[in-house]
């Protein structure tokens, strides 16, 4: 069994990779041209299935995509290196995983032949990775060698990508959302709570000039529960102080906090309060959204993005902009 620890990144992980939008924008900047080229991005599908075994789940975590390469079926398997530090042991690891894998696919479709798997491992722990990511360059002088040696040796390779030792010009290639949600990895082992913070609410900030309020709202929820798994000392009020140091940096952050109040205060309601309490929340719910609403036009959001994430008619929502602006 994963441990605790493991079980934290691990959800996180797969609900990020498994959007598509992200998996198809980490592929398209980290694989060659020349392997694009004859890849069908467009084919791209989530698979519901795992090459992950007992034995290798305290190593990896998988989510596999299958594609076309060249029109036939081929898969891409984003990996997680569970431990936080360096292992060795880690290609013999991975090599199983792929030799499992085709194994599997072999078995489970009664097919001959085998389709391309292409494995990319992540890694974001503390210790500098300086392990080989490709057997041959385990055997002293194997480029030399003749071909029969060279014929006779397992060729074993895989693309690693280490998100701790990333600078902002490797975000800076990818959009603003998959970055965001990269960096929620690069700072999870991060001691100093402050800094994690700083760095949520200014990648939530960048990604607003690309992303709709709705797309903003659910990845930053995804950030903000990975930030209270990872830091067990974490509280709301924390969150709400790094906002205000911020000088306005995480006016759509602050209305996350409000939004989950809301839910819990309509999931205490619908447990079966009394007629008159129940109508005293629905209205302290509705003073929640105008504030929320306000705070929204106060950064610029449009009407119509605003009503989606207060609920509030359009009618009300201008009425408050009125009020703002005068």
């Amino acid at each position: 069994m994963k441990n605790e620890v493991v079980n934290k990144h691990d959800v996180t992980f797969k609900e990020v990779f498994s959007q598509k939008r992200i998996a198809k924008d980490f592929i398209e900047n980290n694989i060659p041209k020349e392997a694009l080229d004859i890849i069908d991005m467009e084919s791209l599908e989530l698979q519901k299935d795992t090459f992950i075994n007992k034995e290798l789940q305290e190593n990896f975590s998988d989510l596999i995509y299958r594609v076309k390469i060249n029109n036939k079926d081929a898969y891409i398997s984003f990996l997680i290196e569970h431990k936080s530090y360096k292992d060795k042991l880690a290609i013999f690891q991975l090599n199983k995983y792929m030799l499992e894998s085709w194994m599997t696919i072999i078995q489970k479709e009664n097919k001959e032949e085998l389709p391309i798997i292409i494995p990319m491992l992540i890694y974001h722990g503390k210790e500098k990775w300086n392990i080989r990511t490709d057997i041959r360059d385990m055997i002293p002088d194997f480029y030399q060698l003749p071909e029969y040696f060279k014929e006779r040796v397992p060729v074993f390779k895989y693309d690693f990508f280490n998100i701790g030792e990333y600078k902002e010009n490797d975000f800076q290639k990818l959009t603003r959302l998959t970055a965001m949600m990269l960096k929620a990895f690069k700072y999870s082992f991060e001691e100093d709570l402050e800094v994690v913070l700083e760095n949520f609410l200014l990648a939530l900030d960048e990604v607003q000039k690309e992303e709709s309020l709705e797309t903003i709202i659910y990845y930053g929820e995804i950030y903000l529960r990975y930030i209270e798994l990872t830091n067990s000392d974490a509280t709301e009020e924390d969150i709400k102080e790094e906002i205000r140091r911020l000088d306005g940096k995480g006016a759509v952050t602050m209305s996350i906090l409000e939004r989950r109040e809301l839910l819990g205060m309509e999931k205490g309601l619908q447990e079966g309060m009394q007629k008159g309490l129940l109508e005293g929340r629905q209205e302290g719910m509705q003073k929640r959204n105008i504030e929320i609403a306000k705070n929204l036009l106060k950064e610029g959001v449009e009407i119509a993005l605003v009503v989606k994430a207060t609920g509030l008619s359009k009618s009300e929502v201008e009425e408050l902009k009125e009020q703002l602006d005068n």
